[in-house]
């Protein structure tokens, strides 16, 4: 008898230690088979979370989103498409002509402009390599220009460039605007010239004649020469 009872013992002994052993493990709990000891593990709640369907409402993600015409704090919406370059032109440049300012445009061009439109704004960046060049800033054309109209083109894009309202804010592109304006001061009137429809075809070219293929050697100088 008292055998039979050790031996009873011994199995439930046995019995719990597997149960123990199940729950350190770790079963699958809640929808998902996830292992927490067989609990409902706490990553599994009705709550929002990133790239995950909003089990709410329905959306596609958890992430919300803006409501349709909400706009930023002290953020003015820019009211001119890219055709509308000459109703731009009543748009006044809101910051002083300093040096200050002028020093901020001087370093948001030499960020983002320069690769294009060159050091003194004559179109022979390091991206005309392989890219159409653009006109130069130095024409009596752009000269011409309101400040409303050059600040139009980086907001709106032009040709082959896009736009660069999503790169900087109005600050920054009217502080261009004021550096463009000082690099005219200084640099020469530059000869009157169409704006490119794809490269600039090599000297005594004619239109219809098959223009160069970027060499490596072209490629490398754009990035630095590194492979």
């Amino acid at each position: 008898m008292r055998s039979t009872t050790i031996g009873l013992m011994r199995v439930a002994v046995a019995g719990l230690a597997l149960a123990a052993a199940g729950c350190d493990l770790g079963l699958p709990a809640g929808r998902s088979p996830h292992r927490e000891g067989n609990r409902l593990d706490m990553i599994d709640q009705p709550k929002l979370k990133p790239q995950r369907a909003d089990i709410f409402g329905g959306r596609p993600t958890g992430t919300l989103e803006a409501p349709a015409g909400a706009v930023a704090i002290d953020e003015t919406p820019y009211p001119y498409k890219q055709a509308q370059a000459a109703e731009a032109a009543a748009l006044v440049n809101p910051l002083p002509h300093s040096p200050e300012v002028i020093a901020h445009g001087k370093f948001v061009y030499e960020n983002v402009c320069i690769t294009c439109h060159g050091p003194k704004g004559a179109g022979d960046g390091t991206l005309t390599l392989v890219f159409p060049k653009p006109p130069s800033l130095m024409t009596q054309k752009v000269r011409d220009w309101a400040d409303g109209e050059i600040f139009h083109r980086p907001m709106r894009g032009q040709g082959s460039m896009p736009s660069h309202a999503r790169q900087l804010d109005a600050r920054d592109m009217w502080s261009v605007v004021h550096y463009v304006r000082q690099m005219q001061s200084v640099e020469p009137v530059a000869p009157a010239s169409a704006p490119a429809s794809g490269a600039t075809p090599a000297a005594g070219a004619s239109a219809g004649q098959a223009q160069p293929v970027p060499t490596a050697a072209a490629m490398n100088s754009i990035s630095g020469g590194r492979s």
